[in-house]
């Protein structure tokens, strides 16, 4: 009996549907059994009728339930006491720590300026509302500096987007129509593993499965075959497949012609790439190279799933376009099962944010916006540094001189992040962290490293016990989190605390 019919059974039990928050691109629907006297989460399991992820849940999400009761959970407002880095805190009111706060905040910017203020987010949820739905309101409303999100996927993500045109792919479900898939830089198996029984319905089809990857990951030894490639090549192994696609004439030249621009530039640039040299780079014996390249031209459907692992080096976004540009040579769009995934989020453009995140309360200001990557330099207080922390996308974008850098940050306000422990230069982020000029708010599960450094400590909620919209990156399903049961403690939900940050401030939008 599934835990879905037992529970039913139980007249003292309700069940609450919701979805993972973490940043992963399957974005995996689940059930949560509560009792009705209690309040409390008894039981969590995958939602059977999800039509990717199918009731199954991975290891982390399968004891998510652990986390919520946690006994290291933050459940109330937490002021320091001791030294920056201390981890010393002494509990104060909800009331208390809004206003103090936000009269902290308007210090700074009474004397700084708004954009002496930086938040700093990532990916602890994904969700519309959690993530940076309201938040993104307050900081607009403020004019506060702007972050750009760089830390994970950013070089990928751009070349996809450059080559493709739209952050679009395969669906899950048609990787079952492929007969030929490359894993290209993806431990399928481990980190995206709802999409592998869609893998081994297209080999119980026939399906070939050849992972490239440096490690023999659970994937690899999983795979019809592995192609070991040194770390950082892999954009030369698309240049050397394409260079023996060309060659041998086994590209389409009709859907070239049709629906892709530079294929003779492409073609002049990959005469400096024959198999031979690209066999010295990556490790692929030249023979091999070209027998992937002539497999994967002549067998329809050919579908490629590439993760972001390979473009975290140098040269990472040119290797993602090369990758990319192998799906439009041979035309595997045509079919369904064919093409190229890295993520499907190109879809969500059509979702209308700007009610909730207000981007009109900038009212024409232009903050500058910082590099998360480069969050050491802009915490110190040497304006050199500062200024090569500013965010330029493009070459033709330049960044300030230091006496045009703006104020120094002298105030961070960090969630659904832990800079302390994932932000590049450690050192330095850690120095900057400590300094006592700079007033910081955390809002939090746990005492984290960046935590011990706050000023202000604030209890967040978990996914089981505030509102959201997910959205994913592998499939087409969006998915609405419900709240399972009451908030632990005095913990809130972040859109809860800007709003009521916001309210504090005298934000009346």
């Amino acid at each position: 009996m599934s835990k879905l019919a037992l529970y039913e059974k139980n007249p003292s039990v309700r069940i609450v549907t919701g979805a993972c928050p973490h940043d992963c691109p399957d974005t995996c629907s689940w059930q949560i059994a509560v009792d009705r006297t209690s309040e409390r989460a008894l039981d969590i399991w995958g939602r059977a009728d999800h039509p990717v992820t199918q009731g199954t849940l991975c290891g982390k999400v399968d004891r998510y339930l652990e986390r919520v009761y946690h006994a290291g959970r933050l459940t109330h407002p937490l002021r320091r006491v001791g030294p920056k880095g201390s981890g010393r805190f002494e509990r104060i009111s909800w009331r208390q720590a809004l206003a103090e706060i936000a009269a902290r905040l308007q210090n700074v910017i009474n004397e700084w300026g708004p954009e002496a203020v930086l938040p700093y987010a990532y990916a602890g949820t994904m969700g519309f509302l959690q993530q940076h739905g309201i938040s993104n309101r307050f900081f607009q409303q403020m004019g506060a500096s702007r972050l750009a999100y760089t830390i994970c996927s950013e070089a990928g993500f751009e070349g996809y987007l450059y080559t493709i045109g739209s952050t679009i792919g395969i669906e899950p479900e048609d990787y079952a129509h492929a007969r030929l898939i490359l894993i290209w830089g993806s431990n399928t198996l481990t980190s995206n593993l709802h999409l592998w029984p869609f893998i081994q319905d297209a080999r119980k089809q026939g399906a070939r499965v050849i992972v490239i990857d440096p490690a023999r990951t659970r994937t690899a030894r999983a795979a019809d075959e592995w192609l070991p490639i040194r770390p950082g090549t892999d954009g030369a192994l698309a240049l050397g497949m394409m260079h023996e696609i060309v060659h041998a004439d086994l590209h389409d030249s009709d859907y070239v012609a049709a629906h892709t621009v530079g294929f003779e530039q492409l073609v002049e640039r990959l005469q400096e790439w024959p198999p031979q040299r690209a066999a010295r780079i990556t490790g692929i014996p030249a023979d091999r190279i070209r027998e992937l390249a002539r497999d994967y031209a002549a067998t329809r459907p050919a579908a490629i799933r590439v993760n972001y692992g390979l473009q975290r080096h140098y040269g990472g976004g040119m290797a993602m376009r090369n990758i990319t540009c192998l799906p439009a040579l041979i035309g595997a769009w045509r079919e369904q099962g064919g093409g190229i995934q890295l993520s499907v989020s190109g879809q969500l453009r059509h979702l209308e944010k700007s009610g909730l995140e207000r981007p009109d309360l900038l009212a024409g200001r232009i903050p500058r916006t910082i590099n998360m990557n480069r969050l050491g330099d802009a915490l110190s207080l040497d304006r050199t540094r500062l200024a090569a922390s500013h965010y330029a996308p493009r070459p033709v974008d330049r960044k300030p001189a230091p006496d045009h850098a703006g104020p120094p940050i002298k105030a961070l306000i960090v969630y659904n992040s832990n800079p302390a422990a994932v932000a590049p230069d450690q050192s330095s982020v850690q120095a900057g962290l400590a300094r006592e000029d700079l007033f910081t708010v955390v809002l939090e599960h746990f005492q984290t490293d960046t935590a011990d450094y706050a000023d202000y400590l604030l209890p967040a909620t978990t996914q089981a016990e505030h509102w959201d919209l997910q959205r994913m990156y592998g499939h087409h399903f969006l998915a609405l989190n419900r709240p399972a049961i009451p908030p632990v403690g005095e913990a809130r939900p972040n859109s809860a605390i800007f709003r009521c940050l916001g309210q504090a401030m005298g934000y009346t939008d």
